[in-house]
């Protein structure tokens, strides 16, 4: 009797839990205020967030969100550490700010590849990035991610005249005292104007240089997401909604835009940007908003590399990891339990008799997680391995390499021109392309040892243990000369068909072991090697 009474107190304990609701929930009736300070001016950029308000996918998520406009001296930071706004959407030099003390928090990253740019004028004495040593480059505040770039490229910044942006790529073809040589720029906008406004460009990427920096990235400051976690995650999750939302409904978007946020661009414009923005999020492989530690370090490195952050950086405390309060559902299942423990003798019987039918559940239920551990770790549109299971294989090869001191190779594979063909016959013909070509790396990778992945929108990956640099490089030129033969039509190249580049980087069993990160270093950069040669061909780099 006494079991009995307290099995009745625990379960009575649970409910009444359950039916207390915490005062500081929101809900769509009683929302929390929020504020976001925009990076830029009202744009595509920011898509995502005008569907969450106007599908309600804030409020529903209790919510009540004002979009606050940005401008190029904005300071993305101090204004959310100061209260000015509980959210803000800056990019990859959070972690610089966090370093100099400023107490922020990166939420989501939007963007998986960043935009960032720089955008030059047509001169015959500005071929390289270093030819801007003694001109007039315009940048906006936000933009530390450049000014790594800029070092690592080996531009004594002390020589480049750097002036506050005006907000118009105009500037580049202004006469007098306010033209500048070059300005710091969005692939997805800038260029877009330049060439409305008649302006010739040539545009500096920091790709060249294998960097590689997350996009806009939600954040806010850590008073708030330590008061406020669930409004966090959130406000996370909602924009994530509206990000989907926009991209099944460019056109009706791109019209609110223009209704209710008097965007400084016109339709055509707007389009264009949305289009541009497209394979920045890997949608398609990551989920909107993904952000990996190990993707964090990295950009950590590049900025300490170029002197941005000190060799003493930390990571600790800059990215969301929300602890969440027990949620109802889970304090119902404790409260059912309990109810389960007090009339199991009952149970027994009945138990027995559903065993054999228990049994045949517990075999599906097995069959269905395989199957979710499998879609976890697939692409959805090529069926190769996605992202996600590149960087954790990788690393397991690299480890088994070691062990039995074998030699390693990595295939980073990029199809060319790919935006113009894209551009041409839209993207239901560019994903049938991809698939194609993804078969054509999964015959090819077929040994134990090896496996194709997708890494980007059309940018794939093999990895292949226990291959010397000649048969790596063997296997790069099978594959390319497979894919050239499979006739695949592209109507913007000079002979009709669809080629792909291969950067090759093979580490001989006495060169194991490399970390993922020299790896791919590597084989990036013959890749670029491949492109800046005139693509569609395999160059090797030998790890040294």
């Amino acid at each position: 009797m006494g079991l009995f009474r307290l099995i009745t107190c625990l379960v009575i304990f649970l409910f009444a839990g359950i039916a207390t609701p915490s005062a500081q929930a929101n809900t769509p009736d009683n929302p929390l205020k929020v504020r976001v300070q925009l990076k830029w001016f009202h744009q595509y950029q920011f898509a995502g967030f005008y569907a969450a308000l106007e599908q309600g996918y804030f409020r529903r998520a209790g919510l009540d969100v004002e979009l606050i406009e940005g401008h190029p001296e904005v300071d993305l930071a101090r204004t959310v550490v100061d209260g000015g706004a509980e959210f803000g959407v800056g990019n990859s030099s959070l972690l610089i700010d966090f370093n100099q003390g400023l107490p922020v928090v990166a939420v989501a990253a939007i963007f998986q590849h960043s935009p960032f740019v720089i955008l030059a004028r047509v001169d015959p004495k500005i071929r390289t990035v270093k030819d801007l040593e003694g001109r007039t480059l315009m940048g906006e505040s936000h933009s530390a991610e450049l000014t790594a770039y800029l070092k690592k490229a080996g531009v004594d910044l002390a020589k480049v005249r750097q002036v506050i942006h005006s907000g118009s790529v105009k500037s580049l073809a202004a006469n007098g005292p306010e033209r500048v040589d070059a300005t710091t720029a969005y692939i997805s906008t800038e260029p877009v104007e330049a060439s409305q406004y008649g302006i010739p460009y040539q545009i500096f990427n920091p790709r060249e240089l294998n960097i590689d920096l997350y996009g806009d990235t939600l954040f806010t400051s850590q008073r708030f997401a330590r008061e406020h976690p669930q409004a966090v995650a959130a406000m996370r999750d909602a924009l994530a909604e509206g990000w989907r939302y926009a991209y099944r409904h460019q056109a009706e978007i791109i019209d609110l835009i223009l209704e209710k946020y008097h965007p400084r661009m016109d339709r055509m414009t707007l389009t264009l940007e949305a289009q541009s923005l497209y394979n920045l999020f890997l949608a398609d492989i990551v989920d909107i908003g993904y952000m990996s530690r190990t993707r964090w370090q990295e950009i950590a490195r590049i900025f300490a590399e170029t002197g941005l952050l000190p060799a003493s950086y930390t990571l600790d405390g800059f990215l969301f990891t929300p602890d969440a309060p027990m949620p109802g559902w889970a304090y119902q299942a404790l409260a059912w339990a309990a109810l389960v423990l007090l009339f199991g003798g009952l149970l027994i019987a009945y138990i027995v008799s559903l065993n054999r039918r228990l049994r045949l559940s517990l075999a599906q239920l097995e069959a269905a997680n395989a199957g979710l551990a499998e879609l976890s770790t697939t692409d959805a549109l090529t069926g190769l391995f996605n992202r996600r299971h590149f960087d954790a294989a990788l690393d397991r090869e690299l480890a088994r390499a070691t062990r039995h001191t074998q030699a390693i190779a990595l295939l980073m594979i990029d199809v060319d021109e790919f935006k113009k063909y894209n551009d041409a016959l839209g993207h239901p013909a560019g994903d049938a392309c991809l698939r194609r070509i993804a078969d054509i790396l999964r015959d090819n990778a077929q040994r134990a040892s090896e496996f194709a992945a997708r890494i980007g929108g059309e940018e794939f990956a093999i990895v292949a243990g226990g291959l010397t640099p000649d048969e790596a490089f063997a296997l790069a030129e099978r594959i390319r000369r497979e894919v050239a033969d499979a006739g695949i039509v592209h109507p913007s190249r000079d002979d009709g068909r669809v080629s792909i580049s291969i950067g090759v980087n093979c580490a001989p069993p006495d060169r194991v072991p490399l970390t993922a990160r020299e790896l791919i270093a590597g084989a990036d950069a013959a890749l670029y090697r491949a492109k800046r040669e005139g693509r569609n061909r395999s160059i090797l780099h030998i790890a040294e």
